[in-house]
């Protein structure tokens, strides 16, 4: 291939283009074109979803160009599609000698670092949204030239003292390129030159004389509508609408129970032919008009000239002169007449440019003659008018990449376009800890981060290495370190020893708490925990780890009143005997000691309180005979109501306690003596010489009467 050739591929979502374009002294030549269609639909919305089929294709037609040519293809010149596309703006002020001239060079370097200024741009708009999407420039134009603040339409050849540059860049998502680079690869290409199909028929479409004019021009392929505004003599904006020609397709496969590549075939005839002859998928033939077929698919025609139309208003903020439609979608029956009705602009302000229109383009291919034919030939033709970036191919842990070739690049600039994350390439030191023990606060240190791994070439490097064309680079993100570790009983000494409890030996265990909560020896501790630890030989430790739970040690230690005077009873669940001798749960005994226990009521009983409560027995007379109640001498009361002994004392309780009165009635003689009933009357009940009922009270030295009457 010649120098002032280009090879230039447009990968489409329906069909691949593959041309070679030469420069001549009258212009732009192509020498030669092919295209092929997808066997399978390999691509969707612009997207390569499989990389093998659409590397395929293009080694079949670079393979029939070169073999018809006699030539061969190294790198090619490609776009790509605008599906998830993001544009910024980045403006590049430079002080400089105002003795010499601006070389191309030194404007090329301006522009360079005014897109990676818009790119650092886009990354702090996506990290503010919560996004975190790796973004590739395709593709970018100048918006205006500034010489001594006053704008110039080139900077090369100019002197002054301040330059700058404002562009509008565009980036996809890395995966979108990755996925195209990853397709020529596979056909033995590499890239030549790489931009954005709207800036590529941008270029030739509507070229710089015609920028001055408010201008949008619509690249209506089969996955997408890609839009390029102009005005003012620059471009101003692009956008990208996830629609195309396919959705016609598919709405013509649903209607008439079509396959896909026979849907899109009759789409294409119906501008051709006024019938159409249909065989669906069960083989019925049919014959329709195609003015029945074009009324039927209108709405959707209709939803794709709106969301087209929407575009370009949020865009210009206004319908702009006049709107240049490319792309085999653009052929779409009524899609132009409709398109301008959403824009309210008269239908010949709305029409389809073709490369017949290209004054310096001279092309023979008849399938590069209509308006598909725009984006390659704008491929092609951008090449040779904007001299590209040249790439440089890195491997970065064996995987090819290319990245733009802005002069000296490192290592850190390699890893960045390869989509690695460099903010946590070192590792963290590992979490410390901050524990108190026993009103000490400690800290635990977690482990140091281990660095990252960075070779170039198999030789140690760091972020600053520089790299070069087919350098391989090593990379691996340090480890992390390891978190603080500690477990309870690194924290207290080791205490040995056995003690005799109920017949069983015990081992002296510790016993810690951490925040409140016994645990065990093993127990890891965790951050910002409160531990305790105590002696291992009090009674409470020993008899915990011999089994008996928490709560039968618990002391309490109640108030209540009796007869308005403040008592306290201090209550334990469990009696301790060590080595013969009562003891108290707190105590601390020694190694070897033989202890016993035994367990009662959890919670006191009103008869626990004092020894004075214990009601003294009651006597009284039963005609004539003195009867002895046991224990019911007294009555006990609490907030005016009867207690019983075998009550649960509450705290501040306020107990009253008469020993003049009884707590029994009448009937509670009948438990302890007998009476033989009368053959006929009634039982005559007196209580002091005074007629009483069952539930009469009684009290200490009472005469009772039990009379039977007739």
């Amino acid at each position: 291939m010649k120098d002032k050739q280009v090879f230039a591929l447009d990968i489409g979502t329906r069909k691949i283009v593959g041309l070679l374009m030469e420069k001549t002294a009258a212009g732009y030549q192509v020498v030669d074109a092919e295209i092929r269609e997808h066997n399978t639909r390999a691509m969707l919305d612009g997207q390569i979803h499989d990389v093998e089929a659409v590397a395929e294709i293009i080694k079949e037609i670079k393979d029939t160009l070169e073999n018809r040519l006699e030539c061969t293809f190294e790198n090619a010149a490609v776009a790509a599609a605008g599906r998830a596309l993001k544009t910024a703006r980045g403006t590049v002020r430079k002080k400089r000698n105002r003795l010499i001239e601006m070389s191309r060079d030194e404007v090329r370097a301006l522009e360079v670092e005014a897109v990676q200024q818009a790119q650092y741009q886009l990354t702090q708009d996506e990290k503010e949204k919560g996004e975190s999407a790796n973004y590739f420039c395709v593709g970018y134009s100048v918006i205006r030239c500034l010489l001594e603040g006053q704008e110039i339409g080139s900077l090369v050849g100019q002197i002054g003292q301040e330059a700058a540059v404002e562009v509008i860049a565009t980036f996809l998502p890395r995966v979108v390129v990755d996925s195209l680079f990853s397709s020529l690869r596979r056909a033995d290409l590499g890239i030549q030159s790489l931009t954005l199909e709207p800036i590529a028929a941008l270029s030739v479409a509507i070229p710089p004389a015609m920028r001055l004019l408010n201008l949008a021009l619509v690249d209506i392929g089969a996955g997408t509508s890609d839009i390029a505004i102009v005005k003012d003599g620059k471009i101003s904006a692009y956008a990208m609408v996830p629609i195309g020609g396919d959705e016609i397709s598919e709405f013509i496969a649903g209607e008439y129970l079509l396959d896909f590549n026979s849907a899109e075939i009759i789409k294409r005839r119906l501008s051709e032919l006024e019938e159409i002859e249909l065989v669906d998928i069960l083989g019925n033939r049919s014959r329709m008009a195609s003015k029945e077929i074009i009324n039927r698919m209108q709405d959707l025609v209709n939803d794709l000239a709106r969301s087209i139309a929407q575009n370009i208003l949020a865009l210009n903020q206004k319908a702009p002169s006049a709107v240049l439609c490319v792309g085999g979608g653009s052929l779409t029956p009524d899609l132009t007449r409709s398109l301008a009705l959403h824009l309210e602009l008269p239908a010949n302000r709305v029409g389809i440019r073709t490369p017949e229109n290209f004054d310096s383009i001279m092309v023979n291919s008849d399938f590069l003659k209509g308006p598909q034919g725009v984006t390659p030939l704008g491929i092609a033709y951008n090449y040779f008018t904007i001299p590209p970036v040249p790439f440089t191919k890195i491997k970065v842990n064996g995987r090819e990449i290319s990245l733009w070739n802005i002069g000296e690049i490192n290592v850190g600039t390699a890893l960045l376009s390869s989509g690695i994350a460099l903010n946590n390439i070192y590792g963290r030191p590992g979490l410390g800890k901050s524990i108190e023990i026993n009103g000490v606060v400690r800290i635990i240190k977690g482990e140091v981060g281990a660095p990252p791994l960075i070779k170039v070439n198999s030789q140690d490097a760091s972020l600053e290495t520089p790299v070069k064309e087919n350098d391989e680079i090593e990379f691996a993100p340090g480890m992390d370190g390891k978190d603080a570790s500690i477990k309870a009983r690194d924290l207290v000494p080791a205490v040995r020893g056995q003690v005799l409890v109920n017949g069983d030996l015990i081992d002296l265990e510790p016993v810690i708490l951490i925040d409140g909560r016994r645990c065990s020896p093993d127990e890891e501790i965790p951050d910002r925990a409160r531990v305790e630890f105590k002696s291992v030989n009090s009674l409470a430790n020993i008899l915990l780890a011999a089994g008996l739970s928490p709560h039968w040690l618990e002391e309490k230690n109640l108030r209540y009143y009796l007869n308005g005077q403040e008592m306290f009873l201090r209550w334990t669940a469990v009696e301790v005997w060590v080595n013969g001798e009562k003891a108290r749960i707190e105590q601390e005994v020694a190694a070897g000691a033989d202890i016993k226990y035994s367990t009662r009521k959890l919670w006191p009983l009103i008869a626990d309180v004092a020894e004075e409560i214990k009601s003294p027995d009651m006597v009284v007379k039963v005609n004539g005979e003195e009867v002895r109640l046991i224990g019911q001498g007294i009555c006990l009361t609490s907030e005016g109501q009867p207690v019983a002994l075998d009550q649960q004392l509450t705290e501040g309780m306020k107990l009253e306690l008469d020993t003049n009165k009884g707590g029994a009635i009448l009937s509670d003689i009948f438990q302890v003596i007998n009476i033989k009933p009368g053959l006929n009357g009634r039982l005559s009940l007196k209580v002091n010489g005074q007629d009483a009922g069952y539930t009469t009270p009684i009290y200490n030295n009472c005469e009772i009467e039990l009379i039977w009457e007739n």
